[in-house]
């Protein structure tokens, strides 16, 4: 899959642009998984949402393989691309984790079967099959954001777009959760503050400053340019 972003300007309510002329390209033949880093109201979460058509576009264009993400192709464009909420809370619909991670692909009105046989695949991928028959409500923070990556990729997405996954998990389920982002062979696109967990998915990363393009290059030399994160409030 190809992302393309031309003379990007997004626009939220009250006239805010919090994405201003943004141009780049982010394309899975180049590389598995890219990091969006930046301050608070750098444009991040504006973009992942652009992506999918939840905020409008004010000028320019975005392609997804050379189709524009405008009304009469965004059904298509989200069947492709799934989107991990910043609060998983907001993202679990159903009572237990196995209703839950079923409820994407009960929705394509899938065979009862195919429906199984997704949810089973993804509850393993993400290793949660122990946690199927569980309350949702009863889950860790971690085990949310597996459930709601589980419910994503029983879509069978070609993208994720991720907004902060790692917000409020402990070390360890940080680094669990960035083992199962990088087992997936989809494009993993990456908001995030945490620099360590941008190292650890992340191979390419795009900083944005003030909605626009800052820098753009492989994660490692980003993170050892101080002077860059600095001046983004990331150190």
């Amino acid at each position: 899959m190809k992302i393309d972003c031309e003379n990007l300007t997004l626009e939220r309510p009250g006239g805010i642009r919090a994405v201003r002329g943004l141009s780049l390209c982010i394309d899975a033949a180049q590389t598995p998984a890219v990091a969006l880093l930046g301050g608070n109201g750098a444009g991040k979460s504006t973009l992942l949402e652009g992506i999918l058509g939840l905020v409008p576009i004010r000028s320019g264009r975005i392609l997804v393989d050379s189709v524009p993400v405008e009304r009469g192709n965004l059904s298509a464009i989200r069947r492709r691309i799934g989107l991990i909420f910043q609060h998983s809370d907001n993202q679990l619909v159903a009572q237990t984790v196995r209703e839950d991670v079923a409820f994407g692909p009960r929705n394509l009105r899938l065979p009862e079967a195919e429906i199984a046989a997704r949810t089973d695949e993804a509850l393993a991928q993400l290793s949660i099959t122990h946690l199927a028959d569980r309350d949702t409500t009863r889950l860790s923070g971690g085990e949310k954001r597996r459930d709601a990556l589980a419910g994503i990729l029983a879509m069978r997405p070609e993208a994720i777009l991720l907004d902060e996954p790692d917000a409020m998990l402990d070390p360890r389920a940080c680094r669990e959760l960035g083992d199962c982002l990088n087992a997936l062979p989809v494009l993993k696109i990456v908001a995030t503050h945490n620099l360590a967990f941008a190292r650890r998915v992340c191979p390419h990363a795009i900083l944005l400053k003030d909605g626009q393009l800052f820098h753009s290059g492989p994660t490692s030399d980003l993170l050892n340019a101080p002077s860059l994160l600095e001046s983004c409030n990331l150190l």
